[in-house]
């Protein structure tokens, strides 16, 4: 049975695939990666060989770009597993040098020091990514610290970090010019995001980074030195992004200080496009998974099975109602409210969720399959300008921190209410794709009632972006044309344009090309994993 890349990664459990629980507002180190899929399932323990295991076998569509990808994974696990088995007598340095912490005749010194793969959305990029953390021997895996994160996960927790780093320095007391009591913070020793990373490249020397993706001007701003500390310590480092390096962050606010990130991408990791001709994820996806993967570990038990099912898009009239049915079905009156903390001193009241025992209570007495804790959501409550307001929350729009919290703490969601987005939505819509993305990465499963079908969720965004002159065909074939594409619209409309923003009518605000192009990708890699995590369902 052939099957894309999609397929094969929806079917590994959540339990199998996702990190363990990480605390937003914690200072420990970052979790170790705790995945047993490959393990149980390919005897050659190397992502090449297991890829081709696939290929060979008809699980897996062939494709050059992702074979071409995984024999340079393929060296860095091969690598990282060898400098793990024969440690380096030498005392571990603080030298700058990026062979301070290898022995001289390492094979880490022979190969980039991680990789970049980008491409099209939809192409295998995560895919690859979930094998190679995968096919690590087991017995490696705790002594790596090998971490697999979403980037939006990832960075909350440097911030996190950074944070309580400003908070755990001690404040001296002294005099101001005028005999006033003053206080300051004890000097640091040395720049507090170089200690952040020296703490994480201790415990992490194997970091996997899914989805990078810059918006936020703070993260921009300290990327060329964070990845710069962790690679001078010796952590290998594996990105997936759908841009290449020098299209991320484009025209952000002060990108000049974005550009060192950039060059050391390009210098020190191996920059691969994972291309396709069309989005896996589209492609008919209708057979059961169990018929699907003929593989050992993956049909052990029932709880399996459910968990690497997709979760259920009610479309049309009536889908509103027929999903508080769903939720009743789930919940009965067993529902109660809950707080979440979130970090940084905010927390979310959840009106309607079923907690981890009132699910065990309910299973035994009705047999019910909810796989976990469960809460039911409004979409303005979770994409909305108020968010979990009026009288739940501190009020205002929820952001990635709180997304992530919420997948953290619910393996299944229930959203209500997805409209199809107007122009005037465009901060809706970005929120719903974190929340997309979130959910995705963090293996929930999500049930859900929309006015349209993924599609057209975003079409009247795609339409107004491509009369604006944005490219939103997704016929062409590699997120390299795409972008041509772009820039070449982008310079026609320039003599119709004043610095790079489109002109609207008199009552909308002009838009950045670059970002309208960013948004575009974003909707593109929205449809693509709702489609991919939702079966239709007429209501």
């Amino acid at each position: 049975m052939l099957l894309s890349g999609s397929q094969i990664r929806r079917a590994i459990p959540r339990t199998l695939l996702q990190t363990s629980a990480l605390p937003v507002g914690g200072t420990q180190c970052l979790p170790p990666f705790h995945h047993q899929y490959v393990s149980q399932t390919f005897h050659p323990v190397s992502i090449a060989p297991a890829l081709q295991d696939l290929v060979t076998t008809g699980r897996l569509k062939q494709d050059d770009s992702q074979q071409f990808a995984a024999k340079l994974l393929n060296a860095l696990q091969t690598a990282v597993t060898h400098e793990a088995q024969t440690p380096s007598p030498q005392a571990k340095s603080t030298s700058s040098a990026p062979s301070a912490n290898q022995s001289s005749n390492s094979p880490l010194l022979q190969l980039p020091r991680g990789a970049y793969l980008w491409g099209t959305i939809g192409s295998g990029k995560t895919m690859l990514l979930d094998l190679f953390c995968s096919t690590f021997p087991r017995s490696d895996r705790q002594q790596l610290g090998l971490c697999r994160l979403h980037f939006h996960e990832f960075m909350l927790t440097i911030h996190s970090r950074l944070h309580s780093l400003q908070e755990s320095v001690p404040r001296i007391k002294g005099q101001s010019h005028f005999g006033l009591p003053v206080y300051r913070y004890a000097p640091l020793n040395g720049h507090p995001v170089d200690l952040v990373a020296q703490s994480i490249a201790r415990d992490t020397k194997v970091l996997c980074l899914d989805e990078l993706h810059v918006t936020d001007v703070a993260d921009a701003l300290i990327l060329g030195q964070l990845f710069s500390a962790l690679l001078r310590e010796g952590t290998v480092i594996v990105f997936t992004s759908n841009k290449p390096p020098l299209e991320l962050y484009k025209n952000g606010l002060n990108r000049q200080y974005f550009l060192p990130f950039v060059k050391l991408v390009q210098k020190q990791l191996a920059v691969i496009e994972v291309s396709a001709a069309s989005d896996y994820r589209l492609q008919d996806q209708d057979q059961a998974l169990g018929e699907v993967l003929d593989m050992p570990g993956l049909r052990n038990t029932d709880a399996q099975r459910k968990e690497g099912q997709q979760g259920i898009m009610l479309v049309g009239p009536g889908s509103h109602d027929a999903l508080d049915v769903m939720w009743a079905e789930t919940a009965g009156s067993l529902q109660t409210e809950a707080s979440l903390n979130v970090g940084f001193g905010r927390t979310l009241r959840v009106p309607r969720q079923l907690s981890q025992g009132q699910q065990a209570s309910r299973s035994t007495s009705s047999h019910s399959s909810t796989p976990g804790p469960a809460a039911m959501l409004h979409f303005e409550q979770v994409c909305g300008q108020q968010g979990l307001a009026p009288g739940l929350d501190q009020g205002g729009a929820l952001g990635p921190a709180d997304m992530v919290a919420l997948a953290a703490a619910y393996p299944l969601l229930f959203i209500q209410g997805i409209p199809v987005l107007q122009w005037s939505q465009r901060n809706e819509a970005r929120r719903l794709v974190t929340l997309i993305d979130t959910l995705y990465d963090m293996r929930c499963r999500l049930e859900c009632s929309a006015a349209g079908r993924p599609r057209q969720i975003f079409a009247e965004l795609l339409d107004h972006a491509r009369r604006l002159g944005v490219a939103t065909s997704s016929s062409l074939s590699s997120a390299s044309a795409k972008m041509e594409q772009a820039e070449a619209t982008a310079a026609d409309l320039q003599a119709g344009c004043r610095h790079g923003l489109a002109e609207n009518s008199e009552d909308e605000e002009p838009v950045s090309l670059a970002l309208l192009q960013e948004e575009v990708v974003m909707y593109g890699r929205a449809i693509s994993r709702l489609s991919e995590m939702c079966r239709l369902q007429p209501a």
